[in-house]
């Protein structure tokens, strides 16, 4: 393995910020799961589950949401028809590297996959690529003493954005999984006091890659790393961080308007220019863009105009479009294929028996899960009702979309979190010859073949 430094590294200590700082809430076997996890542009409810998940707490910076309505802004309604969605997907179990749990956030349109995975005894958690059935793990890759919740990206030639640890600093970098190469992109500067500088977040097939880098001592930037050199892509007046990139250059992520800080606002750059994409543009109001396909729509979430909850949001052709569940207090879109399918999760209510302090006893009260979507056509579903019913599975977080409708995240089996991969359902040929033994849900190949021609 090589290791190639794409720019000179300057580093200075500063404080933290976006990034959130993390101890692990140990387990038992755990010793060096020690982490740094963008997770502050998740909404409340969704950002504490997550944590749990992973066993870390964060103490990023809180800032307190004001029961104040934004200005008016340009949002279409939700489309919720309840327009059916014909899909069924065939369910992989991805594994682990011997441990209990594995979690995965990327796939490319071959089929590769990253992730995150525990080591045997759970003792560590370390980077993977699924591929060809095979989890291979890619230490020292975003493994280590610090992690991000990464490797959060992979291109169709097999390069995967993300970070590792060098002389104790975290530094944003891509890695090879076809000849094993590692390169270091260089740093905008900046460094937390936790030694961490910045990471890659995504790549396209160009090997374009964009992501965020401390700029000194308070603030962050999104930069796109092309042609060997980091570029600071600026911000829209305070801190800003890029979470997507197409195969046409087109960057989205979120800024600051503030130089002290403040509220993010969805971003869409191209051509040199940041634009403001948030809808409602107000003192209160905050959005995130996580996705754009190479059509240019692009996919995200933003607070709503009454303050009460979090909306997933769908931008195409200058429309900023409400895609959120209205009855889910939150709801995130994180990916959006060429063929316009999104992915995300989503809080859905269920009622359950609390315990209310001030009677002494038990009340009938709303709880929520999480539960992973799929959005197509105008139409928003819940796709545990398209997976076999007794898989045993609780999908609850989908994170990406290949062009091929293929989706991957994670969800709870027998009370362990795994990383799944979904495959549409759409020739019987896909059960055939022992074909079925690799997916969820099917004692036999009758079973498999049932499913398929039942969609």
């Amino acid at each position: 393995m090589s290791l190639r430094a794409g720019a000179c590294v300057a580093l200075s200590l500063c404080a933290s910020g976006l990034v959130c700082a993390q101890d692990v809430e140990r387990g038992p076997g755990d010793h060096d799961l020690d982490a740094v996890l963008n997770i502050s542009t998740l909404p409340p409810i969704l950002r504490q589950k997550l944590k749990r998940e992973l066993r870390i707490h964060d103490i990023s910076m809180s800032v307190p949401k004001k029961a104040q309505a934004a200005s008016t802004g340009g949002v279409l309604s939700p489309a919720h028809d309840d327009a059916a969605i014909s899909h069924r997907y065939l369910l992989t179990d991805l594994g682990t590297l011997g441990g209990t749990e594995s979690f995965a956030y990327a796939i490319n349109d071959h089929g590769q996959i990253v992730g995150l995975a525990r080591l045997a005894g759970d003792t560590s958690t370390h980077s993977f690529l699924y591929s060809n059935g095979t989890m291979t793990d890619l230490s020292p890759l975003n493994s280590g003493s610090i992690q991000t919740v990464g490797p959060s990206a992979i291109n169709n030639t097999g390069q995967i954005a993300s970070g590792l640890v060098v002389g104790g600093v975290y530094l944003p970098a891509i890695s090879d999984s076809a000849n094993g190469d590692l390169t270091l992109l260089g740093s905008l500067g900046g460094v937390t006091d936790f030694g961490f500088s910045g990471v890659a977040t995504s790549i396209n097939n160009s090997g374009d890659a964009v992501g965020y880098s401390y700029t000194d001592t308070i603030n962050r930037h999104a930069f796109l790393y092309s042609n060997g050199l980091m570029t600071d892509i600026g911000s829209l007046g305070g801190y800003s961080a890029a979470l997507g990139i197409n195969d046409v250059g087109t960057v989205v992520g979120f800024s600051a308007t503030e130089t002290s800080g403040g509220l993010a606002h969805a971003f869409v750059y191209s051509s040199g220019l940041m634009r403001d994409i948030d809808p409602l543009d107000g003192e209160f109001s905050e959005s995130y863009a996580r996705g754009v396909n190479n059509l240019g729509q692009v996919v995200g979430q933003f607070f709503d105009q009454d303050q009460s909850s979090h909306h997933a949001f769908l931008f195409s052709d200058d429309t900023f479009r409400d895609i959120g569940v209205p009855e889910s207090p939150e709801t995130v879109a994180f990916a959006i294929n060429d063929r316009a399918q999104i992915v995300g999760v989503t809080l859905v209510p269920y009622e359950d028996v609390c315990f209310d302090p001030t009677q002494g006893g038990t009340v009938t009260c709303t709880n929520y899960m999480q539960h992973a979507f799929l959005h197509e056509g105008g139409g928003l579903v819940d796709l545990n009702a398209s997976i076999p019913a007794d898989s045993g599975w609780e999908l609850e977080w989908a994170f990406d979309i290949n062009n091929d409708g293929q989706i991957v995240g994670f969800g709870l089996v027998n009370d362990k979190f795994r990383a799944f991969v979904l495959t549409p359902a759409i020739s019987r040929d896909q059960c055939k010859k022992g074909a079925w033994k690799q997916f969820v849900g099917f004692d036999s190949q009758g079973d498999c073949v049932q499913f398929v021609a039942s969609r």
